[in-house]
């Protein structure tokens, strides 16, 4: 799994369901949102944004909610 490092949070990646894995937004060692993909195609794209270094502060968290940090 990998860790995404960003200026105040880290996104971490952990095993879901089989392939699927989620991303806990870390800050100050607290879970502060954590990311659900829909799908395989989904947690892809979250990949290659994270690989971009896109901040995720005011994505949803694939449950309707948007990440506020």
């Amino acid at each position: 799994m990998k860790v995404w490092k960003r200026e105040g949070y880290e996104v971490v990646e952990k095993a879901f369901d089989g392939d699927l894995h989620e991303f806990d937004v870390v800050k100050t060692g607290e879970v502060v949102a954590t990311i659900t993909p829909a799908d395989l195609d989904d947690m892809a794209r979250i990949i290659e944004d994270l690989n971009n270094g896109e901040d995720v502060n005011g994505w949803e968290d694939g449950m309707g909610n948007p990440i506020s940090i």
